[in-house]
């Protein structure tokens, strides 16, 4: 096998070649073995019930919530016990007693590298298995970032800070814990999920590159956040891949077979059995031995383990390797509003190693990439220099991407400076000249961070920043330049609900009834499901004297996906203006039994119940909503105390389930 290094006191700690790869006369070759059709089946199975979930969903407009472990992130910020949540505490516990089984047999993105390694492999291509040590603590950050600092902020950095600095704690602290409650249906299965612009490359990224790069499951080395959980979990666990010594002759089939790059034949000598903590219990090991030397059984956790670990990193080339991954995903994550935590991460790690790789090549005599010989007897190839040259482009656009990500950061600074209000900005009130100053640099700032076709130095639009240009020019008194920023979203397809709602108002406002409106009917044509442009579209229709087309709209909605809570809302309160009020409440109840953890469908449920004189079972309703989302209590009780102290029956304040006095 390649080493990937011509370091000769890395060269001198690493492993001699896999004997397998070595031929023999009579020495058997890899093989597919049962459990490798097996886990292949499982795993086919896995990506087809995403399939059959999706289409359920997309179907029936509803169905079980989602198998996806970020989930699992509300269950400590918002209480909600979501199937994320679920399958996320039994990977950790599954993992804790049998080892990393659902990484081997259930997880999709292994699956994918799996897929990558495999054509690799037929390309003849055996990607080095890249050693970091400070890199390899990268999950465990970012499984800490996205499931510990929420609670740590609330329960203890919050609390610590808010005698000193009162701002900086309700910053960090966020809104209390609501308590817990069960969220296990949903009726928005793709919110939150990337577009078809990101999932692509996103999978190209995770699935491919990171095995090209960084060796056999890189991803799960390396950048999978739950993997930082698993795998202090793995060094609990009391199932390994175990060898009987009189069967094995160090063949090397084993560590061939290996999809997660453990040398097993070299465990097995030295330990009795594979302690790698990165074995994914794939089990192609044990089919791959041809004497069955090889098997699952009872043994020492890898909390015993003792040995060298082998790296392929100086000391120094660690931190510099280190602040690359560091620097690139912090520039890349949230970059153009388009890349997600969970891709910025092992392009970072990726940063890092073709920035350790090419200051090898300027440095050692022999090195290789892949199937490249990138230099040769201190002398650069073609292959080097083409790599080197990669080098330098890529380092130029993240060099690019940081600018882009200093000129929102300083705009923003401009940005936190405006107070004035929403009346403020549409001219109702004069806006004091400190805050026009900050919102013309501000908003200037913005543009120059946009695309380069609109004048900025861009590469594509940060629909955020955009949004805010717009309200900064609003601010400044440009309404025309407000307009034209939203319309720029709209027309490149990055709008928001909210913004496409915003863009038709101020349109609206300015005297352009028929622009606004349709701006609304092509963004809703392109994305049914925005409830704000709806809502907008519908007030547009109800002002014009067109109740009935409102409520036609509505009615289309609802006919198309029954399970949208919102759109029935939005009819009810069309019908409400036609005065068919009886049917309304009847379409909020409807709206209420198909979302019962939307605060906001509660809410014009019970306001409806009440103008219709029945107050008992407005206050019912807010209850019930209050229990189904706890973040929401708060706000649902008030009302109903309010709706009480109205009808004079203050005696029923003091109840456990409503506010106090």
């Amino acid at each position: 096998m390649g080493t990937g290094s011509a370091n000769p006191k890395a060269n001198r700690s690493r492993s001699v070649a896999l004997p397998v790869l070595q031929p023999r006369r009579g020495r058997p070759r890899p093989r597919t073995s049962a459990i490798a059709r097996w886990r292949f089946a499982a795993l086919l199975s896995v990506h087809l019930l995403m399939v059959g979930h999706v289409l359920h969903w997309w179907i029936t407009g509803e169905s079980v919530g989602r198998f996806v472990l970020s989930d699992s992130m509300k269950l400590l910020e918002l209480g909600e016990i979501n199937p994320g949540a679920i399958l996320f505490a039994l990977a950790l516990l599954t993992t804790a007693i049998m080892g990393r089984f659902m990484c081997g047999w259930v997880c999709h993105v292994g699956a994918l590298q799996d897929l990558a390694a495999w054509i690799l492999r037929r390309l003849g291509v055996r990607p080095h298995m890249f050693r970091s040590r400070l890199l390899g603590y990268a999950p465990l950050a970012l499984a800490s970032y996205m499931f510990l600092w929420p609670t740590f902020g609330r329960v203890v950095l919050g609390p610590a800070l808010r005698p000193v600095w009162p701002e900086g704690a309700a910053a960090v602290a966020g809104p209390p814990f609501p308590g817990f409650s069960l969220a296990l249906s949903t009726t928005s299965l793709w919110d939150g999920l990337p577009s078809l612009a990101v999932a692509i490359p996103f999978l190209v990224v995770c699935g491919g590159l990171v095995v090209l790069f960084l060796g056999a499951r890189g991803l799960c080395r390396y950048a999978c956040p739950y993997g930082g959980f698993l795998l202090p979990a793995e060094h609990l666990a009391v199932a390994r891949v175990t060898v009987d010594p009189a069967k094995c002759d160090q063949c090397g089939l084993c560590t061939a077979a290996c999809t997660a790059g453990v040398r097993v034949h070299d465990e097995v000598r030295l330990y009795g059995a594979v302690l790698d903590k990165n074995c994914i219990k794939s089990l192609d090991c044990v089919g791959a031995c041809p004497h069955g030397a090889l098997s699952m059984s009872l043994g020492r956790p890898p909390l015993a383990r003792g040995g060298p670990t082998r790296y392929d990193l100086t000391w120094p080339e660690e931190f510099m390797c280190l602040a690359i991954g560091v620097g690139a995903f912090l520039t890349l994550r949230g970059l153009y509003d388009r890349v997600p935590l969970l891709m910025a991460a092992p392009v970072g790690i990726i940063a890092a190693y073709v920035g350790w790789k090419a200051l090898r090549v300027l440095r050692d005599r022999d090195v290789i990439f892949a199937r490249a010989q990138l230099r040769r007897g201190g002398k650069l190839t073609a292959a080097g220099a083409a790599f080197l040259l990669f080098t330098v482009l890529a380092a130029g656009m993240l060099v690019h991407s940081a600018a882009v990500r200093l000129l929102v950061v300083r705009a923003g600074r401009h940005d936190a400076n405006v107070t004035v209000t929403f009346q403020g900005a549409l001219g109702q009130v004069d806006v004091p000249q400190r805050d026009r100053a900050s919102a013309e640099a501000g908003a200037r700032l913005y543009r120059l961070a946009g695309p380069w076709w609109r004048g900025g130095i861009g590469l594509d639009f940060t629909p955020e920043a955009s949004t805010r240009a717009a309200w900064l020019r609003l601010v400044g008194g440009d309404a025309r330049g407000a307009i034209d920023e939203l319309d720029a979203l709209h027309r490149a397809g990055r709008t928001s609900d909210q913004n496409a709602a915003d863009l038709a108002f101020l349109l609206a406002r300015g005297g352009d009834r028929v622009a606004a409106e349709q701006v609304l009917r092509d963004t809703l044509a392109a994305r049914p499901a925005f409830s704000h442009s709806r809502e907008q579209l519908a007030g547009l229709m109800i002002e014009d004297g067109r109740a009935a087309e409102a409520v036609g709209m509505f009615e289309a909605r609802v006919a198309e996906r029954p399970s949208d809570a919102l759109a029935r809302v939005g009819l009810a309160r069309a019908l409400a203006v036609t005065g068919s009020r009886e049917r309304a409440v009847a379409e909020l109840a409807e709206a209420a039994g198909r979302a019962p953890r939307e605060p906001a469908v509660a809410r014009d449920y019970a306001l409806a119940l009440h103008a219709a004189g029945r107050l008992d079972d407005a206050v019912a309703e807010l209850r019930r909503g209050a229990e189904a989302r706890p973040a929401a209590k708060q706000m649902l009780l008030t009302l109903a105390r309010e709706m009480l102290r109205r009808a004079g029956r203050e005696s029923e304040l003091d109840e456990p389930s409503l506010p106090g006095s």
